[in-house]
């Protein structure tokens, strides 16, 4: 006991006269860095010196310069270096000793003087013209000895700050001669003190070493020790129960020979290219491997192979550290799951599919396959809630969610896109294929018995889809989702219970005016922004489009005059952008001043489409689609055949659809009650052969359907004949 207390007494007085030692020769090399500090900080107020000497001259010549020659730049020049010293001055009177400042305040004053002399007495005679050779050599004798004294006394200044430096660096030189000499004494003292801590320190490193071997047989970590020649030279506990193998069996033998990945006796169906580390001579970390027991026991497990290396880097083997995850791997992909999917139902969420959609959009891309997507939304879900409560809301998003895994393909990617909508990725499908899945999940889920949907709309509950492929309908997953919830949102604003095909016009448009693409587009571009205030906007336009196409065709009209009328009758609303959007939206009747607003938006369309002279014919088709053909209508009261054809025309294809169509305002009427009415307003509001041919050759009953199911919304009173809002 008394000889291991005078040992740690000795290393700690080694270790104390070490401490004071280094800590002695820190402040010696503290003083060293100070005096070197003070050596550059010296130096550079030499160069100040010496840059100020320079400006003054060069000040000097300027102005020398300027009274030979009288040019402007030497002007500058000689008060740009005017400025210079003047701040170089007014600098040295902030960092000079003291007893210096009185020579800086005379330099400074001394500038001023020559400077005032030169504004004051030479430059104003230099501007007025020639000077008389007496008068410049007076000016410029005057001027010399101004500047002599100045530099004078900048060369004092100088001459000063150059003895400093010669001190200063003579008390470092010192300095660090001692630095050096107690730096020698303090290697031979660390030296001596390494020596006797070596020797005392020695005695403990088998202790130390028989430590480390306990930790590695005794960690909760699998550890293998391979020796360079690939023998297998230790084997912990940890490792003796994961791999069902002894100590004393496995160890001296190769480690191939052992863990060969083969349930075979003797061997360990756990491989791990140990050899192929040895040779490459690196680190192989966090590698994960899976392993099955003899009894079936499945482990996930995380293994590191570090070299084992001495001290100059020679290699001796590997250490094999092996973690068992096999519960943290569980857990990670439950997490994960939980990540990508919709809580409640637990279909993917629309973050996944998103991502999903676009890798599926980029394999197409790449391989020349196409994508569809699916947007699916609940038929009057807002009443369900409301009647039902939300626990049963959620019962009926659950059974759907169930429902559209079990009618979909099994390539297909199911999930909940927000609120009751859902949405469907079908790889490799075209627009057949997707609808073929839409209807067959469309009908499935109308034939559910879903709890109270006999108090529903119909009797049942329905959903409204909308289908979009790609390459044919979009160029990206994003306008491809777009295109599709457009399809589904035409789908409810009819009589829903439906799978929409998303259509644009456009398709249609660009084969009718090729070379007007790009305008085309524009305009599409116009209609969006409308669409964004208002959604019904753009699928009503694409429905009157077809049916004033239709209507064109039944009567007879040449195919460009058809071609204009289409395209007319897609851009009929397009006066719309400036509306604002609580008139378009708002949900009651519309006051006097509200309605002189909507009213205006033909001509507001016209002057737009206007502006582009190669769809100036169309104008008069877009300005008058108010119009009654008794003369009652708006803008301009026009009547009968003063009515341009085509203006008669998109006004009943337009009349029609706003009225199957639901509103904020007012539910949909049904088809036929729409037919009735087109046929009641014959020679009021719509012109009468118009109006015989739509009823009789346009409108086909059963394709559009009845109206059944469509929303409860209240009714607004029926408003006067021909005065139907669209």
């Amino acid at each position: 006991m008394s000889s291991r207390i005078a040992n740690k007494a000795l290393i700690a007085g080694l270790i104390l006269i070490f401490i004071l030692l280094v800590g002695f020769m820190l402040l010696q090399a503290a003083k060293v860095l100070v005096n070197l500090n003070l050596m550059s900080v010296t130096g550079d107020k030499v160069v100040v010196a010496g840059r100020l000497h320079d400006y003054v001259l060069k000040q000097s010549y300027a102005m020398k310069c300027y009274m030979l020659y009288h040019e402007p730049a030497y002007l500058e020049e000689f008060r740009h270096y005017a400025s210079l010293s003047r701040q170089e001055i007014e600098e040295l009177q902030q960092v000079v000793r003291p007893a210096r400042k009185p020579l800086v305040e005379e330099i400074l004053s001394r500038q001023q003087k020559y400077t005032e002399f030169c504004e004051k007495e030479i430059i104003p005679l230099v501007d007025q013209g020639d000077i008389d050779e007496a008068v410049r050599a007076s000016l410029q004798s005057g001027a010399v000895v101004m500047i002599d004294e100045m530099l004078e006394r900048i060369d004092n200044l100088q001459r000063m700050r150059v003895a400093d430096a010669f001190a200063i660096n003579s008390q470092a030189s010192s300095y660090i001669r001692q630095a050096l000499w107690w730096g020698c004494c303090g290697g031979l003292l660390a030296l001596s003190t390494g020596l006797v801590l070596g020797f005392l320190v020695n005695r403990r490193l088998v202790l130390e070493n028989l430590i480390y071997r306990l930790i590695l047989l005794n960690s909760r970590n699998a550890v293998i020790v391979v020796r360079r020649n690939g023998r297998i030279h230790l084997v912990n506990r940890v490792a003796e129960e994961i791999f069902g193998c002894r100590r004393e069996a496995v160890v001296g033998l190769p480690f191939e020979a052992v863990f060969t990945g083969r349930q075979q006796p003797g061997e360990v169906a756990f491989s791990y290219p140990v050899a192929a580390v040895l040779a490459a001579g690196e680190d192989a970390c966090s590698v994960e491997k899976s392993y099955v027991t003899t009894g079936g026991r499945h482990y996930s497990l995380l293994t590191d192979c570090l070299q084992l290396r001495d001290e100059g880097g020679k290699p001796h083997g590997v250490m094999l550290i092996i973690r068992d995850i096999t519960e943290q791997k569980a857990l990670e992909e439950k997490l994960q799951s939980l990540a990508v999917r919709d809580s409640m139902t637990m279909l993917y969420n629309q973050s996944y599919l998103k991502q999903a959609l676009e890798r599926e959009v980029a394999r197409a891309l790449e391989q020349g396959g196409r994508v569809a997507f699916l947007m699916m939304d609940a038929d009057n879900f807002k009443d369900y809630n409301d009647l039902f409560g939300h626990p049963a809301g959620d019962e009926l998003l659950k059974k759907l969610a169930r429902l559209l895994e079990k009618h979909v393909r099994q390539v297909d990617i199911v999930g909940r896109y927000g609120g009751d909508e859902f949405a469907v990725i079908l790889p490799g499908a075209d627009q057949a294929v997707a609808v073929e899945v839409g209807e067959r999940l469309r009908r499935a889920i109308a034939e559910y018995p879903f709890p109270y949907q006999e108090l529903m709309p119909g009797g049942r509950i329905t959903v409204s889809a909308g289908v979009a492929c790609f390459p044919d309908d979009a160029a990206s997953a994003a306008e491809l989702i777009r295109h599709a919830d457009e399809a589904m949102y035409n789908a409810k604003r009819n009589i829903k219970n439906r799978v929409e095909v998303w259509f644009s016009a456009f398709k249609g448009l660009d084969a009718d005016w090729p070379g007007e693409r790009d305008l085309l587009y524009n305009i599409g571009g116009l209609l969006a922004m409308v669409n964004n205030k208002d959604r019904y906007t753009y699928g009503h336009s694409e429905m009157v489009a077809h049916y004033a196409t239709a209507l064109a065709q039944a009567a007879g009209l040449a195919q460009e005059e058809v071609k204009k009328i289409r395209l007319a009758a897609f851009l009929h609303d397009l006066g719309k952008v400036d509306i604002p959007e609580e008139i378009l939206n708002k949900p009651g009747p519309l006051s006097d001043a509200e309605k002189e607003v909507c009213q205006c938006h033909p001509v507001t369309g016209a002057d737009i489409v206007r502006q582009i002279k190669s769809l100036e014919e169309i104008v008069p088709l877009i300005r008058h689609h108010h119009e009654r053909y008794d003369g009652q209508g708006y803008p301009d009261g026009l009547a009968g055949e003063e009515i341009p054809l085509g203006a008669r025309i998109i006004a009943l294809a337009d009349s029609f659809d706003a009225m199957i169509t639901n509103r904020p305002y007012r539910r949909a009427r049904t088809c036929q009650e729409a037919i009735e009415i087109v046929k009641k307003e014959a020679g009021r509001q719509f012109d009468p052969h118009l109006a015989e041919l739509f009823v009789t050759k346009c409108v086909d009953v059963k394709a559009i359907g009845t109206g059944e199911g469509t929303e409860s919304v209240q009714e607004e009173p029926s408003p006067p004949a021909g005065q139907q809002p669209s």
